[in-house]
């Protein structure tokens, strides 16, 4: 195979992948269906894992999340605001970090995002 045979290959592998996710269930597998979202591969889903258990920790120790304190950790892997709300509802959604989810939602008050009112509710459906 040839270079010109194998990059029409991975052009062709990377097509199929995008119709694959297109079709996977976001509310099955809400964590899956970010991965391709995000384009991530095992180290970008790390880093997100590392940040909610950098918070966990933190909030069971009593600290307070702030949105902003939290928001710079994501913006440090390249992750903006509105990547966050999906980051957020998909690990809600998948019952992963919530106390994390819930403690960023409820650092908002009473006026969190629209896309946040179920996590203000706690409504994980």
């Amino acid at each position: 195979m040839n270079h010109e045979d194998m990059e029409a290959s991975i052009k062709k592998l990377q097509y199929q992948v995008r119709i694959i996710g297109s079709a996977i269930d976001y509310k099955q597998n809400p964590i899956e269906s970010l991965i391709l979202e995000m384009d991530w591969d095992e180290t970008g889903i790390g880093k997100v894992h590392d940040i909610f258990e950098k918070w966990h920790k933190l909030i069971s120790n009593g600290t307070n999340l702030t949105s902003g304190a939290f928001e710079n950790d994501f913006r440090s892997i390249n992750v903006d605001y509105q990547a966050l709300k999906s980051i957020i509802l998909a690990f809600y959604r998948n019952g992963q970090w919530v106390d994390v989810c819930e403690a960023y939602v409820d650092s908002f008050g009473a006026s969190p995002s629209i896309e946040y009112h179920s996590i203000m509710r706690r409504e994980r459906t």
